[in-house]
């Protein structure tokens, strides 16, 4: 792949992820993957562009004390065993199996948004915080994170919600913390394995980081809701067209 290419690929993720802040991260593996990126590259090489922007959010959030840290400790000392097994878990996977699993996942991001269950989702009140079940749901989603390579967002913020008790702002800022501290081990699994390219690392963050800005900063400007139900629909057909691809290369 060009340096170009990679550039603009990066660019659509970042814009994405700003203006609806629902799988642009996801993006780039079926992207790279049909612009001709081997499975494992394409899969692990988004994955380092979790961590900067991650630590931003952490930055941001713990200025206004919205980090549960209780809820990310326990995360995180369950969640390094499960997302580095995940990681490693890679190596005996083959890699269109990988492709047509993260081909799930990207559908069921998209029938998330299209159906608009984020908005009805709890967004404030006091709750009783449920810390008893971190563990398990940490020791699940964080190795389905470890063998997709996401950074794991968008599974943690729901599970903070619906099963530990987060209001929506928590949740976020304890899911930014949490994904900053797990990603660490996660690249560096998917690094020593030989999946992360580099240098498509560094294309893609040059088009990432001020694109997620702009997509942002229209976010504030837009009516949302339509939005994403229609880049939900997006994500939807583009989950089905790169499994269908993925399905025919075996």
């Amino acid at each position: 792949m060009t340096w170009w290419l990679t550039f603009l690929v990066g660019c659509g993720i970042g814009f994405c992820a700003g203006l609806f802040g629902l799988g642009g991260s996801s993006l780039g593996t079926p992207l790279l993957r049909l612009l001709g990126m081997p499975a494992l590259l394409a899969l692990a090489s988004p994955l380092p562009l979790t961590l900067p922007s991650a630590l931003g959010g952490v930055v941001t959030f713990q200025k206004q004390g919205l980090i549960h840290w209780q809820v990310v400790g326990r995360t995180v000392a369950w969640g390094i065993p499960a997302v580095a097994l995940g990681a490693w878990t890679t190596k005996f996977v083959p890699g269109v199996v990988l492709m047509l699993l993260t081909a799930v996942f990207i559908l069921g991001i998209g029938v998330y948004g299209l159906s608009g269950l984020r908005g009805l989702l709890p967004t404030a009140g006091e709750k009783q915080l449920h810390l008893e079940r971190i563990p398990v749901g940490s020791l699940l989603l964080n190795f389905l994170n470890g063998v997709l390579a996401n950074g794991g967002g968008l599974v943690l913020v729901p599970f903070y919600q619906l099963a530990v008790g987060l209001d929506l702002r928590g949740a976020l800022a304890s899911s930014l913390a949490s994904v900053a501290m797990l990603a660490i081990p996660e690249i560096g699994v998917h690094s020593s394995l030989g999946h992360i390219d580099w240098g498509t690392t560094f294309w893609l963050g040059l088009g990432v980081f001020p694109f997620t800005v702009l997509g942002g900063k229209l976010a504030l400007r837009l009516s949302t809701p339509l939005l994403t139900r229609l880049y939900g629909g997006f994500l939807v057909l583009l989950a089905l067209y790169f499994g269908i691809r993925e399905i025919l290369r075996l």
